[in-house]
């Protein structure tokens, strides 16, 4: 007489399969997350240095935006001395292009809203193994507004990689 049901075996198999696909499902969606935190960075980190260039210009003023890379921050002091802050978002990681690519530094805005040297910032992903994008400010004409350009890596570039190599990246619109 056979009995009707699952042996072992075939239960064991079935929590396998179902472990592997649920792995499989959990690994893409913290990649769509990672890819979503990118943007929103991205976009931030652009409205921000332009909302600093603009209150520059209007108002005839320098500012000092201070990009703090060590705790995910960018700030100035407004013309009140109230402290205007960008938190970036904590599970993307950030460089800049300076000789020491993870430290903190300061740049000046000009009256004209341009700043007194041209910066970019790297965003990677959390472990800091590849880069996806780079935000730079194009400073060649210091009575105008800076360019600010936002370029995106072909593919993920590896931080051991000559990262400058301008055709590893596209320029984003």
């Amino acid at each position: 007489m056979r009995k009707r049901g699952f042996t072992l075996i075939e239960v064991v198999l079935y929590l396998g399969l179902i472990s592997i696909l649920m792995g499989i499902f959990l690994v893409n969606q913290d990649k769509k997350e990672q890819v979503k935190q990118l943007g929103i960075a991205k976009k931030e980190i652009v409205q921000f240095i332009r909302k600093i260039q603009q209150v520059s210009y209007y108002e005839k003023r320098e500012y000092v935006l201070d990009i703090k890379i060590s705790n995910k921050t960018i700030s100035y002091m407004d013309n009140n001395g109230k402290l205007q802050k960008l938190e970036l978002p904590s599970n993307i990681s950030y460089m800049s292009n300076n000789i020491n690519r993870d430290s903190d530094f300061i740049r000046s805005t000009t009256t004209n809203g341009n700043f007194e040297k041209g910066f970019s910032i790297y965003l990677l992903d959390k472990g800091k193994k590849k880069i996806y994008y780079r935000v730079s400010t194009n400073t060649i004409n210091s009575l105008k507004y800076p360019i600010i350009s936002v370029y995106k890596a072909k593919k993920a570039i590896n931080v051991a990689e000559d990262y400058s190599n301008e055709k590893l990246w596209a320029e984003e619109l």
